[in-house]
């Protein structure tokens, strides 16, 4: 395994909650000779009213597993990566293998689903033996030697590489495919909103690298970790 290039399962690290505490007041509301209804009753409605004007997106699906399987790909991976355009930090990639006949709702594209929802899924993914799933962390010093591009590519393979079992067909996030994986890959467009198993992988790698960065920024000044001093 190259140089700056690491395998893991999960790192768990506890995020600070938001701060309590934060007044609790009641808005004032008028008074009128009609039923009251305070501003935040009415601003409620408002936005309950917009988001029912506004169509449903359609999340993630099997199509394009289902596509594979018909074709006789037993086992399909779904890879998708973080950290790409960040200044700091590693690249983190994930591949994750998703169960024909599991059903997770949680599962959406990570950029989609908040904090909370995101570490949700994560969990309920790492939780779960019938998903095959593997991590690839690619520090700053390999960044530094190959670009970001390439560490990104060799992070990619390397997740793919690291599951228990061999990958038939890949779908990769983004519109390229990792040199090692061409016989075996193809790459889907905005794929973490398309496909299950990309999804899954997109929380894996999200997830992995937020909790990366949170434990960085607890243990190195800020100043640190944001921009290397010029030479």
């Amino acid at each position: 395994m190259q140089k700056g290039v690491r395998m893991v399962d999960h790192i768990k690290v506890d995020v600070p909650t938001k701060e309590e505490g934060k007044d609790s007041s009641k808005p004032n509301s008028r008074v009128t000779g009609r039923k009251r209804v305070t501003k935040t009753e009415a601003d409620l409605k408002k936005a309950s009213e917009k988001a029912a004007k506004k169509p449903k997106k359609v999340g993630p699906s099997r199509h394009h597993e289902r596509l594979m399987w018909d074709a006789g790909k037993q086992v399909v991976c779904g890879v998708d990566e973080a950290g790409r355009g960040p200044l700091a930090g590693p690249v983190v990639a994930a591949a994750c293998v998703f169960p024909e006949d599991l059903v997770m709702a949680s599962i959406n594209d990570s950029k989609q689903m908040t904090e909370e929802e995101r570490e949700e899924a994560f969990e309920e993914l790492m939780a779960n033996d019938a998903v095959l799933k593997s991590i690839c962390v690619v520090d700053h010093h390999r960044i530094d030697e190959i670009n970001i591009l390439e560490a990104t590519m060799e992070a990619m393979a390397s997740a793919v590489d690291g599951l228990s079992t061999h990958a038939d067909w890949v779908l990769i996030d983004g519109n390229r495919v990792p040199t090692p994986l061409t016989d075996r890959a193809e790459a889907v467009v905005k794929g973490d909103a398309k496909s299950v198993c990309i999804a899954a992988a997109s929380v894996l790698a999200k997830v992995t690298r937020d909790r990366l960065m949170v434990r960085l920024s607890q243990w190195a000044p800020r100043s640190a970790v944001l921009i290397p001093a010029p030479n």
